[in-house]
């Protein structure tokens, strides 16, 4: 009798359990209005428990992709823009891949990538309506990457009004906030010049072996073998051409006011024995003086003129800026000097233990704590004010955009999806996506859509979030 008691108690918990379960995934299945917050978008409205619900007891189509762009897995889901919402009608229940090799290539390796080979996607729809073969299916992906974040949680209306109280905030405290750290980073730049200039030189003297080879080379393969034919090929025939007739204007006149007789006989009288000497570079000096200064300075706007025609030729050259182009862009590529400079730049700066030690003493001191605590005061409301609009706040619940971020991020979640675009509708688009890629002879299937990669980032179309509980029994 006993063992009967128990098995009955047993019996009766798990029919409570599942009723209760059962019960919650009906009650799930319709949006209760505590569920989201006024500000939440409608497509967010919708449940895992409703969605499972509706999965379960939609009628059902089965389809086929290919896929030759490898993005989609298993579990990723369709969408389709109904009205300007996104609603789920199906999802990848299998991924086929074809990975059959051609005898005649087994034995040929080959240094270049393989292809990957196209997929057979097979899809359950649990909205058929939505599936047309006309239709353009596009596969996105998210990256992860930090451009895809911030165009996630920060869309360009909520930009444009964050930039907009950036810019009013700025406005309104800039004078405070300058007036309080100005004092502060003029402290340390004041302190820390030095301090690096010390290290510079330290480290250059360090690296000097380093530097020598590293000048070396530059002179034998960059000046030798093309700065100096490119000057001798573009460059002096430029400054020929403009500089030569104000030159010879020039040299004309001081040629003809150069007196030979004065210049002569004062070089005899310096190489007789009398006792006066230098009387050569008395008269040189005189003639610059009176009669070669005066003569160029007539003619400053001549070589101002040429000096202009000069420079403009050159910048205007095409060989001259490709050669140029490419010997800077020879410095910047080369491994070497990306590692010395690396060096130089860390031992002056980031591994300076004297330059932390100041900025601490500096940014640390009792008058910096008040100068900070006052810039604090004008720009903590603000950042709290974007964090709220970013993030969300306890009353409002999770931002949409934040949501997908942490699925995304944290969880993995929605990775790769599938939307499904009207023929119609893209063929009336300023810029429609291309037509589909070829296909391999290995997949191509007659009458099979195919899936095209998207050429812009999108977010993910929908954002589930958690209902409350305790509202839904």
């Amino acid at each position: 009798m006993r063992w009967r008691n128990e098995h009955w108690i047993g019996v009766g918990f798990w029919v409570i359990t599942v009723l209760a379960v059962g019960s919650w995934f009906v009650m799930s299945s319709s949006t209760p209005k505590s569920a989201t917050s006024p500000n939440t978008p409608a497509e967010t409205r919708t449940s895992p428990a409703s969605l499972l619900v509706d999965s379960l007891t939609a009628r059902t189509q089965t389809k086929t992709l290919t896929d030759p762009i490898g993005w989609i897995r298993q579990g990723d889901v369709l969408f389709h823009n109904d009205g300007g919402q996104w609603r789920e009608v199906g999802y990848v229940t299998a991924v086929k891949r074809d990975r059959k090799v051609s005898p005649s290539g087994l034995n040929k390796p080959s240094n270049k990538p393989r292809p990957k080979p196209d997929a057979a996607l097979t899809i359950t729809m649990f909205e058929p309506d939505a599936w047309s073969d006309d239709a353009q299916f596009i596969a996105h992906r998210s990256t992860g990457r930090l451009d895809e974040i911030l165009a996630t949680l920060l869309p360009d209306p909520r930009r444009d009004a964050i930039q907009r109280k950036l810019k009013l905030a700025f406005e309104q405290h800039a004078d405070e906030v300058t007036a309080a750290l100005l004092p502060l980073i003029m402290q340390s730049l004041q302190a820390s010049v030095p301090l690096i200039e010390d290290a510079i030189t330290e480290s250059i003297e360090q690296h000097a072996n380093q530097i020598e080879s590293l000048s070396d080379r530059y002179r034998d393969e960059i000046v030798q073998q093309r700065l100096i034919p490119l000057v001798r090929k573009e460059v002096m025939p430029i400054v020929r051409r403009h500089g030569e007739p104000p030159a010879e204007a020039i040299g004309r006149e001081i040629w003809d006011k150069a007196s030979l007789w004065r210049f002569g006989w004062r070089a005899v009288y310096d190489k007789s024995p009398l006792p006066e000497r230098d009387l050569v570079q008395e008269e040189w000096r005189r003639f610059l003086d009176q009669e070669v200064v005066p003569t160029v300075e007539a003619h400053l706007d001549d070589i101002a003129v040429a000096v202009e025609e000069i420079l403009k030729d050159l910048a205007a050259n095409e060989s001259l800026r490709a050669e140029l182009g490419e010997v800077v862009g020879t410095i910047a590529a080369d491994k070497d000097a990306h590692r010395l400079v690396r060096e130089i730049l860390n031992d002056a700066i980031v591994n300076n233990r004297e330059l932390a030690d100041e900025w601490t003493r500096v940014w640390t001191s009792p008058e910096a704590k008040k100068r900070l605590q006052i810039a604090g005061q004008r720009i903590e409301p603000i950042l709290r004010e974007l964090g709220d609009e970013i993030m969300g706040t306890r009353s409002e619940g999770i931002q949409p955009g934040f949501a997908r971020v942490l699925r995304n991020q944290i969880l993995g979640k929605d990775r790769s999806w599938i939307t499904i675009e009207p023929a119609n509708r893209l063929s009336s688009e300023p810029n429609p996506p291309p037509s589909s890629p070829p296909l391999s002879s290995s997949s191509s299937r007659v009458g099979t859509p195919v899936l095209i990669r998207s050429k812009e980032f999108m977010a993910y179309p929908v954002v589930y979030l958690a209902t409350d509980l305790d509202n839904d029994f």
